[in-house]
This record gives C-alpha cells, sequence and structure tokens, in this order.
C-alpha cells in the first residue's frame, strides 16, 4: 500500500511545541507521502516543511501561495519518501479582498506519481468562489499528470468544504459545475471508517477556540485505478487526533490514506534518507 497523509499545519502557532507533535505521528503513520497546507517560509530561508522533512527523513517542496513585505511566505508543501523530480506552482482563481490572498496548487512529480497539495478559501459562503478553484484545479491536474505512472495522481488538502457541497460532489462525480464533470475517489467516502470523518473537530482544543462547528473539510482524492488495480482507495482514517506528545498537531486533525500500489514502487522508497 501506499501510506498518504494530509494536513493543514496551522502556521507557526505553538509551533516548537507542535512540531514535535507532528513528527511523533509521522513516524507513528510512517507515509510515503505528506500534503501541507498553511506552511510558512521565513525571509532567512526557514521553512516548516523543509523542517519536518529534515527532521523525519523526506525530501520536500514548497509553494508559496501569498507573501509579506519583510520575506516571509505561506503556501503548501509536499513530502515525499522519495526525491522531488519537479514541481510547479499554479495561481486558483481569487475574489480580491483585503483580507485574503492567492491560493495555489502544488504539483509535485516524485517516484514517477503526480501529487498535488492545496488550500481553498475558507469561508463557509465562499463555495461559489471554490467552484471555481476546484474546476481549475481538475483542468490543471488532467492537462498535467502522466499518463504512464504508475497510478492516477493524488490530490490532497483543506478544501474548507464539506462533502456535501457543490464543490466536492463535484469532484466525487456526484455533481457537474459549467456542464462539466469528473471523478476522483474522495478516500474517506470510499473506504472510511466509523464515525463522520471530521478534521476540524471541537475535540481539538485549538479547533474549539473559533466557536466553528465540526465537520470534514481535509480530503485525499485519487483519480480513477489503473487497469491492473494500481491506485484504488483500500482504507482512510482520521489522524493527528490525539495528543501523543502533550498537544495536539495543529487545530485541523489528517487524514491518512492507503491506496493499491505495485510492490515495485514501495520497495523503491528511500525511507529514512532527506536532503
Amino acid at each position: 500500500m501506499l501510506r498518504v497523509l494530509t494536513l493543514n499545519i496551522w502556521m507557526t502557532a505553538h509551533w516548537r511545541a507542535r512540531r514535535t507533535e507532528i513528527v511523533a505521528w509521522l513516524e507513528r503513520l510512517d507515509p510515503h507521502l505528506v500534503c501541507l497546507q498553511e506552511v510558512v517560509e521565513l525571509a532567512d530561508g526557514r521553512n516548516q516543511a523543509r523542517w519536518l522533512a529534515e527532521e523525519a527523513g523526506y525530501h520536500a517542496a514548497f509553494g508559496p501561495a501569498m507573501s509579506g513585505a519583510d520575506g516571509w511566505a505561506l503556501g503548501n508543501g509536499v513530502m515525499s519518501r522519495w526525491p522531488i523530480e519537479s514541481q510547479a506552482i499554479h495561481d486558483l482563481p481569487l475574489e480580491p479582498r483585503p483580507d485574503d490572498g492567492q491560493r495555489v496548487l502544488l504539483h509535485a512529480r516524485t517516484n514517477g506519481i503526480d501529487v498535488f497539495s492545496t488550500h481553498l478559501n475558507w469561508r463557509s459562503w465562499d463555495g461559489a468562489l471554490r467552484e471555481r478553484q476546484v474546476a481549475e484545479i481538475e483542468r490543471v491536474v488532467r492537462r498535467d499528470s502522466d499518463p504512464a505512472s504508475p497510478l492516477p495522481p493524488i490530490i490532497a488538502g483543506d478544501f474548507n468544504a464539506e462533502p456535501d457541497s457543490t464543490e466536492m460532489r463535484y469532484l466525487a462525480g456526484l455533481a457537474s459545475i459549467d456542464g462539466h464533470s469528473t471523478y476522483y475517489q474522495d478516500a474517506w467516502r470510499i473506504a472510511g471508517g466509523r464515525g463522520p470523518g471530521h478534521t476540524w473537530d471541537n475535540r481539538n482544543t485549538y479547533a474549539v477556540l473559533d466557536l466553528e462547528p465540526s465537520r470534514r473539510i481535509d480530503y485525499v482524492l485519487v483519480g480513477w485505478r489503473k487497469d491492473d488495480g494500481a491506485g484504488q482507495v483500500m482504507s482512510a482514517r482520521v489522524a493527528c487526533d490525539t495528543a501523543l506528545t502533550g498537544t495536539f498537531a495543529s487545530d485541523h486533525f489528517g487524514l491518512f490514506t492507503e491506496i493499491t500500489t505495485t510492490a515495485t514502487m514501495i520497495t523503491s522508497s528511500s525511507s529514512g534518507t532527506h536532503t
């Protein structure tokens, strides 16, 4: 199985304590691929995704979405047990507002697998904007994914949308947008465990402070399986949902997914090495 984790790491709040917790979860789950959101890079080059990669034995890609006058940047990350072969950043549609920034799709190719990490607009009433964003994501993924890859493309991240929203039903093949339809396996919908799969959960002592309802807003989405069965989602569970070291990993819980693959892909993993 290919193991995939997605987690919004919540920028730098309580970072010194939380980074230890995130590493503990990486050691427990041992994912091959990790998609991160709200990754901060400071003006001096210090980068949260690269720090986690160094600590846990991964290679890392970073895609900045927005930046500040003093040189910091905020964006998405991908960590992989294999070297990053290439990466690209694609801007997503936005509606300029004083407190909004650009949203992006980070595309990393690693071990021949196309992995996309993203983070959509957060307001509950931004559904129409998120519809435009997922339509653009689908267009880019369909255009840029390698059809010769041993696995279908993997999209993961914080979509800030519940599973019955139009934007998520569109990606799951249950709705159309502007006359177009598509299909990706929504890992939790296909193979999730018991319960609602909430990744924003008021059991989390950080999340409860925002006075928002618990809901499922973080996803792993996988394209249609290959003819040999590679790419079939086999399991999905909420992760980073207990405090292993005394604090939660983030204000979000993560989602951990297992995907059928070939033995040769996994045995080529450079687990425990990094750049």
